[in-house]
């Protein structure tokens, strides 16, 4: 389309507004188009390949960047358009930015069925792009190729090279993302669909050892002595059961009372030492001062040594060395790990995907259940083993609380 056509076609839209870049070459331009009823759309920067802007909900207080992008083909093209990036999301740090559409790269071996197995030069730059500007990919339903040739047999080559990308605390937003490829529309690319849904935190959290309680030197007397305390008896392997319960219940109690929430103890400190750093800018450093800084100081580094561990044990990164304190690096990873471990949706028996978290939690009862009471339940030497009713009541009546 040309200015003309497209300014023609904008007052049509009626309700719905446009933003376009013009075509260039053999590239035919961009267009953001919404729904100004819903949602309004400001702009911040138009280039060749991507239009960025501001993403305000009228409904709910949702707001974000977001980047439409057409990938260039040309690898040396694709380098401008990363630094181009870089610079939005740089001029725009503390703000939530999602970036999709076609990028034209992928990003490992498996985005690629057919032809070359090796990963391009431009894949490598592109993950280098993605870690050094901290983006998380959303996941994607089925994880399925968004582009193919449409040729037969051994021709026939397809990839994944369109996707969304996010940029910053999107943890605050409290919204849960996933892409969903459309069905084609004579595109070469599956049309892909990003909802943004109400997010669902479980009711329960499995229990975890942080590794963090390492550094109270008391720790390992304080389990040794409610281990011996026990008074349950029965079985070994019944005793061992409620053994170990009240060690975790023991440890959860311990971490609430004397070990503390780390996050709030570290912005009293900071809180502390602003004041101590405000009273010695008014009267000076005097002995008084002079001791409560250095004793917040000693304080503080091992509220940040207490913070490393922890994210790095939810990371679960063991090569870098005690002292790093790079808890954003940590904090980063943890959350692409928990994004990539979610399950938003399961696809049931009769092959209909369910993603309300209740269907799932009911679809994973009825599937154990089933293969709890039609299993051919063996031992290693070809004994039946029991299975009381009870014990499948038990594990729905568990199931129903994930």
């Amino acid at each position: 389309m040309n200015s003309s056509e497209i300014d023609l076609f904008e007052k049509k839209l009626s309700f719905w507004k446009l933003k376009h870049s013009l075509a260039m070459g053999a590239s035919g331009g961009l267009a953001i188009i919404w729904d100004s009823r819903f949602i309004s759309f400001s702009p911040l920067e138009i280039k060749q390949n991507w239009i960025g802007g501001t993403v305000a909900s009228y409904n709910n207080k949702l707001r974000f960047n977001r980047i439409n992008i057409y990938g260039p083909i040309q690898n040396r093209d694709k380098a401008r358009v990363w630094l181009e990036l870089e610079a939005f999301l740089g001029n725009h740090p503390n703000k939530v930015c999602i970036i999709g559409g076609d990028l034209n790269a992928i990003t490992k071996v498996e985005d690629k069925r057919g032809g070359s197995i090796k990963l391009p030069l431009a894949a490598i730059d592109f993950n280098n792009w993605i870690n050094r500007n901290s983006l998380l990919e959303i996941q994607t339903i089925e994880n399925a190729f968004t582009w193919n040739n449409r040729r037969i047999g051994f021709c026939n080559i397809a990839e994944k090279l369109d996707r969304f990308l996010i940029h910053g605390g999107f943890s605050e937003l409290n919204y849960t993302m996933e892409e969903e490829p459309l069905p084609l529309s004579g595109s070469d690319h599956f049309p892909l669909q990003l909802n943004i849904l109400t997010d669902y935190s479980p009711r329960n959290f499995p229990f975890k050892f942080e590794s963090m309680w390492f550094r109270d030197d008391n720790i390992i007397n304080l389990i040794e002595h409610w281990w011996n305390g026990s008074v349950f008896s029965g079985s070994k392997m019944f005793i061992v059961e409620n053994n170990l319960n009240l060690i975790k219940r023991k440890l959860l109690e311990w971490n609430r009372e004397n070990f503390g929430n780390i996050f709030d103890k570290k912005l009293s400190i900071e809180k502390d030492l602003k004041d101590v750093n405000i009273e010695f800018l008014e009267k000076g450093m005097d002995e008084h001062l002079f001791l409560k800084e250095k004793s917040l100081l000693s304080e503080y580094e091992k509220i940040l040594s207490k913070e490393e561990i922890y994210w790095r044990q939810k990371y679960r990164e063991t090569w870098l060395k005690d002292g790093d304190h790079n808890t954003k690096f940590f904090h980063n990873r943890t959350k692409k790990r928990r994004w990539v471990n979610r399950i938003s949706n399961i696809k049931n028996c009769q092959g209909t995907i369910l993603s309300e978290p209740a269907d799932v939690a009911l679809e994973v009862v009825r599937w154990y259940t089933d293969m709890a009471q039609w299993w051919d339940w063996t031992g290693a030497a070809g004994e039946a083993l029991s299975w009381r009713p009870h014990d499948v009541a038990w594990l729905a009546a568990e199931l129903r609380q994930i």
